[in-house]
């Protein structure tokens, strides 16, 4: 290994977010570690500059499939990005590859459903191809907390996804959501809520921002604990040439769209309750 190892953190955002972000991980790596953001496109053109012990850190879904069709030396993470997501990109990198799930574990969101929703219609996941879905396992783990899934795979345009929101909501009440950038960019997501709200229906959302437009509640990571299973990842590289596994989180925060919660006539576990059983801290008590 060298000294001054690279992490080249790859983007297609704001160079303001980056920048945050790029000073925010550079302290908590070693100090002999130069960490560089990069354009996606940039990126792809400087490719033969990447040395072995190089780490490439994807920022997104589309940052991450580009970064691992083009590289063939270091290894790279993804953040920003959904299980799901990864899953399906993951078998085209040629490289070590890992990431930080945004949104939570498929359990742990059931088991929170399960003690706040009790009708027992199916869950809708609405997705596109850019996930790769174990339909199998999640209809298993939802029979463990009283629960089925419907599955429905839709185009991404506003028109297509509105009218799958139309036909498979018909019999159910629930949108079960996971992460699914191609599925809930340019602003669809608000028209998925608005629609749903109309209809007297519910989500669940994968981030905060859901909750915000109009979801039930999520359960998420913030930047900073994201962060911190990122470097571990780096560090891990750098100091021992092998890479941890893809996870999500340890540390989890959970919100509720208190007008939903109201109108819906929920009642909702303590504070206490949901970090003591459920390892989740709730926005009215996040240190």
């Amino acid at each position: 290994m060298k000294v001054s190892a690279a992490v080249y953190v790859v983007h297609n955002t704001e160079e303001s977010s980056v920048r945050s972000l790029t000073f925010q991980l550079s302290r908590l790596l070693s100090t002999s570690t130069s960490v560089i953001p990069v354009r996606q496109s940039v990126f792809v053109q400087n490719i033969s500059a990447l040395q072995p012990e190089d780490m490439i850190v994807a920022i997104g879904n589309n940052s991450f499939r580009e970064a691992c069709s083009v590289a063939s030396k270091g290894a790279i993470v993804g953040i920003f990005i959904g299980k799901e997501e990864y899953l399906n990109i993951q078998p085209q990198c040629s490289i070590p590859s890992s990431a930080v799930f945004s949104g939570a574990p498929l359990e742990k969101r059931l088991s929170l459903l399960q003690a706040v929703w009790f009708d027992p219609k199916p869950l809708i996941v609405l997705h596109s191809n850019n996930l790769l879905i174990d339909q199998q396992g999640m209809q298993e783990q939802a029979s463990v907390y009283g629960f089925t899934f419907r599955f429905l795979q839709t185009e991404v345009d506003q028109l297509s996804v509105l009218k799958a929101v139309n036909y498979i909501m018909e019999d159910s009440t629930m949108m079960f959501s996971l992460v699914d950038s191609q599925l809930y960019e340019n602003g669809i997501a608000q028209d998925i809520l608005k629609l749903l709200f109309h209809k007297q229906k519910l989500m669940i959302g994968p981030s905060l921002g859901f909750v915000k437009a109009g979801s039930l509640f999520a359960i998420y990571s913030d930047t900073e604990t994201k962060l911190d299973a990122l470097a571990a990842r780096i560090n891990g590289w750098q100091a021992e040439g092998t890479l941890l596994d893809a996870v999500y989180p340890d540390q989890l925060r959970v919100s509720f769209n208190p007008y939903l919660i109201k109108s819906h006539g929920i009642v909702l576990p303590s504070a206490a309750y949901l970090k003591d059983q459920y390892g989740l801290c709730s926005e009215s008590a996040c240190n």
